[in-house]
């Protein structure tokens, strides 16, 4: 009896020592998290939902205090012809740039995965565009991309007037993917890696069927990256709808380039409207919501997953 006392003791005493572990345990994972959640509190959800009750006032940058007004941001919104234009052009650019990038990084990820000498100094010099910041590429499209540019002269070798590409209504949204696509070394990464996980006994099956490499590309490449494929246009589509700095700094937002990131930095720092502003910045969430939300639908049906 005493000895199977002293063993329930001694199992009370080691869960109680466990239970004190596990709570020193938990209390330091969570001063480790302290900064991340600090930051995340501070700098993400706190600008969010403040941006969210600045879209019901009038708030304005040459006051200090704002009215509440309701939905009345929002019912301006509707009848703005100059939201309903930007809509548009980022919808264009967004369907223009996106599917731009992805088949060329893609293109790219098939060329680096071929076993040829030196691919290793290839994947590195694709990449290394990706280090370049965001002001010294756009200055150096402006070079390349300009009405006496280095493409124009190239195209005037073959007696092809170049436009003028990012002061034409016509051409400036396609400049900009253009000058998207010099930046698409993650994206090339990614692919990388996918390509390198298909496998190998897939194309030996397709190869002894009679296979080319067509057949191989479409029966087994495609399916087995199909889900890296999803990854990528989830996340091109984003950064899509919140390009700002290009058409800022090559146009100005003119020239059909006034994107709706553009559009709220002009109307609530420009113009001074922060409420009408913080309005339009969370219709633009809806709408790019929307595009998501279609996306995923699509996954169903396209992208194959092995789990």
């Amino acid at each position: 009896m005493r000895s199977e006392h002293s063993e329930q003791k001694a199992v009370r005493s080691e869960m109680r020592r466990m239970k004190r572990f596990g709570k020193r345990e938990a209390l330091l994972g969570f001063l480790f998290a302290m900064p991340w959640i600090l930051g995340f509190l501070l700098l993400t959800a706190f600008p969010l939902f403040y941006s969210l009750y600045l879209s019901f006032t009038n708030a304005t940058t040459s006051s200090t205090t704002e009215t509440f007004k309701g939905f009345a941001n929002y019912k301006a919104i509707v009848t703005d012809a100059n939201f309903w234009l930007s809509v548009k052009n980022t919808i264009f650019f967004v369907l223009l740039s996106v599917p731009l990038n992805l088949l060329f990084s893609l293109l790219l990820a098939l060329l680096l995965h071929a076993k040829v000498l030196g691919r290793k100094m290839f994947r590195a010099l694709y990449y290394i565009p990706t280090l370049v910041t965001i002001v010294a590429v756009v200055y150096l499209w402006q070079q390349l991309l300009g009405s006496s540019g280095v493409v124009n002269q190239l195209l005037g070798v073959f007696g092809i007037q170049g436009p003028d590409w990012f002061h034409d209504y016509s051409w400036a949204t396609p400049g900009l993917a253009l000058m998207g696509m010099w930046s698409v070394g993650g994206t090339v990464v990614i692919f990388l890696s996918s390509l390198t996980d298909v496998p190998k006994q897939l194309y030996e099956a397709v190869e002894m069927d009679g296979g080319g490499n067509f057949r191989k590309f479409v029966h087994v490449t495609l399916p087995a990256i199909s889900p890296i494929v999803f990854y990528n246009l989830l996340t091109a589509t984003i950064a899509a709808f919140q390009v700002f700095v290009q058409p800022m700094l090559m146009t100005g937002g003119d020239y059909n380039t006034n994107y709706l990131g553009y559009y709220v930095y002009q109307t609530g720092f420009t113009v001074g409207r922060q409420g009408y502003a913080s309005a339009i910045s969370w219709l633009m969430l809806i709408i790019m919501g929307v595009f998501i939300a279609l996306i995923q639908y699509a996954r169903k049906r396209w992208a194959v997953y092995n789990d």
